[in-house]
């Protein structure tokens, strides 16, 4: 609600502008809704049954994160690379060939790793695992899974289950999810496989007791279910939450199966027919590229036709997967932007370790060797949109009857020479007959970012384009030109120029309005007749415009009224605009380090006055240094230890409690057989004067005072601050926080290490046993690194690791 108290609706997001028009399109990159692009698509000729012979003949080619090519030998039992030595078996860290166990390989799959740069967007994160389903095409079927980084193989193997035969067992196609678990597809079957080695060679031993498995999670087929009647799987996808399956009926017709890859039961996959105008597909890959995060899109890769001998029907289709929420049927919507090809020698996509989206190529100029190429797909930044769409949106209930709606705000942008305008329509039922949607006055730009107090726009604020519209909701035409009834629902219409669209990225509905002549002035000035929703033609009576007058007023004023009420967020640490945090500190006198990170500098302004406040103390200077640190005191990477702690007695003291759970040195793992059996008893002479200074000097006698003086001197007014781990690197800020935080007469001395430790244990010991998150492990360095303390060796997740320069890891 505003300040009036008035409620809204808000829209924002691909849900709430789900829309039926092939004229609009929800932009995912920036996150609104757009006119759709319309380019003239080159798609090839559709053949079913050339696509299928195709596809048949299709071999899969693999590319990891170093450009290393991995494929099928001729008879598909072994895999070769090429990492610029010309084509080699690959082989595992025992020098074994990776070898078909059964028959051959019909796939090859990697799971995406971020080598030299990040997976791309909706694509599953992996670790450099190549998935090889296998078959000898009559009973014997299986998965092997090489790992390019450990060097390990490991497959599972099945039969034909009772009643079914070797075409619903063959695998044929795989792909690895973001938990690195493998699905594959045969002709009419969807199955699941995950597992792995252990992570070391292990060797059973008779003289031992022995577990009756060792692996307890073995490479197996762990599930699988039958796909819907009629269908045979062509090819198959994944993002990080749905699996998609291409499938044809072996009429012509294609459909794309979707289910989510959390739920492991035989729930019913959702159906997406695909559009005639779609040519026959061979092949299925995630779309989405760096600029389109999250898009949802797949790319369908069609065969080259085969007449088309100049290929200029290049281009890849590009698909949405639309549902109708209240239906539940789905279908597939063909986008018309351009993705083309520049060759195409084999119709199947690459499995690409970086996530890039890439298609097998025919050989160049520059790289004769390479038959096929991977190259990668990219869309044609060459935009061309509709002149104009209009849809309907939700309908919205306010709840309550007679509602007479006020406001819309939108967040847009409406560059030059686009427009967006507003019609509604408003009824009393669902049941009723729709009206005709009511045409609205242009949008009017507001120079606030956003009604709501010290928010930002969405758009981007630039005066006329972009940034805050509003739209004061009435009548064209009428006596009375209000807006009545329980409901309302919006039609939205986008014009362009072709080359650009406008940008609808959120729209909030106010109700009912707030009338300043209704509130606050004498009842012979309000409105005196009764509303009535035919009566759309003639002027306008005095009260009516008199409303929508002071309706202008109020659209200004009820903003700045807010952003008034709100106001308090310009003195909160954690609500202020970043320039307000300067003069914020120096109003509680502090001074507020400039070159502090933003979260940091708002932490401090908060906690600034309860360091004032203890300032000198133990606890003021804890806080003061996990503040500069980002929380590295409680993290235990910098302590604050005062030298007397330091000093601990051997001596049994009977009568004193010696817990040690709070001791910075020992945290509670000191042990003491000490018994409470009087205020003083020791039964160690020796240490008479240490336990005098430290409980209890005013009993010492002049002899033992010079000495109790004497200890108090040298352990008294001195602090050791300990640094360790990432603290190490902080020094600089540590002093000038102590510097400011001690009391002038305390003595300080830093202690480094880098590693972190319990100071009374870790020397016994002999080891770390201070718990944390371990640092990753870098690079080894010659003559800097101490291997497996702070480097490890470790394989790249490359097809060859020794043909790799050592500069590009």
């Amino acid at each position: 609600m505003d300040v009036n108290n008035t409620p809204y609706f808000l829209l924002r997001g691909q849900a709430d502008f789900e829309q039926g028009s092939s004229h609009l399109s929800w932009n995912p990159s920036l996150h609104a809704l757009t006119l759709a692009q319309n380019q003239a698509l080159r798609l090839p000729a559709s053949d079913p049954a050339a696509a299928l012979l195709a596809w048949q003949a299709s071999r899969p080619l693999a590319l990891d994160s170093f450009n290393q090519i991995g494929r099928l030998s001729v008879d598909g039992s072994r895999v070769e690379f090429n990492s610029g030595r010309g084509y080699l078996t690959l082989q595992d860290s025992e020098l074994v060939d990776v070898v078909a166990p059964q028959g051959s390989f019909t796939d090859m799959a990697f799971a995406a790793v971020a080598a030299g740069g990040n997976p791309g967007f909706g694509r599953p994160a992996g670790d450099g695992r190549l998935a090889l389903p296998f078959s000898d095409a009559v009973n014997q079927h299986g998965l092997l899974l090489f790992h390019l980084a450990r060097r390990w193989q490991t497959f599972c193997e099945w039969g034909n289950a009772e009643g079914e035969d070797a075409a619903s067992q063959t695998p044929l196609r795989a792909c690895i999810d973001a938990e690195q678990r493998v699905w594959l597809i045969s002709a009419t079957r969807l199955m699941l496989c995950s597992g792995e080695p252990l992570p070391l060679p292990y060797t059973p031993e008779t003289i031992r007791f022995e577990p009756e498995q060792s692996n307890p999670h073995p490479l197996r087929r762990v599930w699988q279910q039958a796909l819907p009647e009629g269908l045979q799987a062509l090819a198959l996808c994944c993002d990080l939450e749905q699996l998609y399956i291409l499938c044809h009926d072996g009429a012509g017709a294609q459909t794309i199966l979707s289910r989510p890859l959390s739920d492991l039961a035989d729930a019913p996959f959702k159906v997406y027919a695909c559009p005639a105008e779609l040519p026959f597909a061979v092949d299925l890959a995630l779309a989405a590229d760096s600029s389109l995060p999250d898009s949802g899109r797949l790319a369908a890769l069609v065969p080259r036709a085969a007449g088309d001998i100049n290929f200029t029907q290049r281009d890849c289709p590009v698909l949405v997967l639309q549902s109708d929420s209240e239906t539940g049927s789905g279908n597939v919507q063909l986008l018309h932007e351009r993705y083309p090809l520049q060759s195409l020698a084999v119709p199947r996509f690459v499995s690409s370790a970086d996530g890039q989206l890439r298609y097998q190529a025919a050989a160049d100029p520059d790289f004769p060797e390479i038959v096929p190429r991977p190259r990668e797909l990219h869309a044609l930044r060459r935009p061309q949109f509709n002149l104009e769409g209009t849809a309907l949106l939700h309908e919205l209930d306010s709840g309550q009857v007679d509602t007479q709606w006020h406001r819309l705000y939108l967040d847009a942008c409406i560059p030059a020479g686009c427009e967006i305008k507003v019609a509604v329509r408003v009824f009393a039922s669902r049941q009723a007959p729709r009206p005709k949607p009511v045409d609205q006055p242009p949008p009017l730009w507001n120079p606030l970012p956003s009604e709501l107090p010290f928010a930002v726009s969405l758009a981007g604020q630039q005066p006329g384009s972009s940034g805050l519209f509003e739209i004061l909701l009435q009548q064209p035409a009428g006596p009375m030109r209000q807006l009545r009834g329980r409901y309302l629902q919006l039609q939205v219409s986008l014009r362009g120029d072709g080359r650009q669209s406008p940008a609808l990225h959120a729209i909030r509905v106010y109700y009912p309005r707030f009338s300043y002549q209704e509130a606050y002035f004498p009842e012979f000035y309000r409105q005196e007749l009764s509303y009535d929703a035919s009566q759309t033609i003639g002027p306008a009576n005095g009260a009516d415009v008199r409303e929508r007058l002071l309706a202008a007023f109020e659209g200004v004023l009820t903003p700045l009224e807010g952003r008034i009420a709100a106001s308090e967020q310009l003195v909160h640490p954690d609500a202020t605009p970043a320039g307000n945090l300067p003069w914020l500190a120096e109003a509680v006198g502090g001074r507020l380090p400039l070159h502090w990170p933003e979260a940091r500098q708002r932490r401090w302004l908060r906690d600034v006055t309860l360091v004032q406040q203890y300032k000198g103390t133990l606890a003021a200077v804890n806080l003061a240094l996990d503040i500069a640190s980002d929380g590295g005191v409680q993290r235990g990477e910098i302590v604050v230890l005062e030298n007397f702690r330091l000093r601990r007695t051997m001596a049994t003291i009977l009568g004193v409690d010696m817990d040690d759970g709070d001791h910075p040195l020992t945290l509670g793992t000191g042990m003491s057989g000490n018994s409470i059996i009087g205020d003083s008893l020791i039964l160690s002479e020796s240490d008479a004067r240490q336990f005098l200074a430290l409980f209890a000097p005013e009993l010492a006698t002049t002899d033992e005072a010079a000495q109790v003086k004497a200890f108090f001197e040298e352990y008294a007014h001195q602090v050791s601050i300990l640094l360790h781990g990432r603290a190490v690197g902080l020094r600089t800020t540590v002093e000038d926080v102590l510097a400011e935080q001690l009391p002038a007469h305390l003595q300080y001395k830093i202690i480094e290490t880098e590693h972190p430790f319990v100071l009374g244990i870790s020397p016994l010991l002999g080891m770390d046993t201070f718990i944390e998150t371990a640092p990753p492990l870098r690079r080894v360095t010659l003559d800097d690194t101490y291997l497996g303390r702070e480097g490890v060796l470790k394989n790249p997740a490359a097809f060859s690791p020794e043909d790799i320069n050592a500069l590009a890891l």
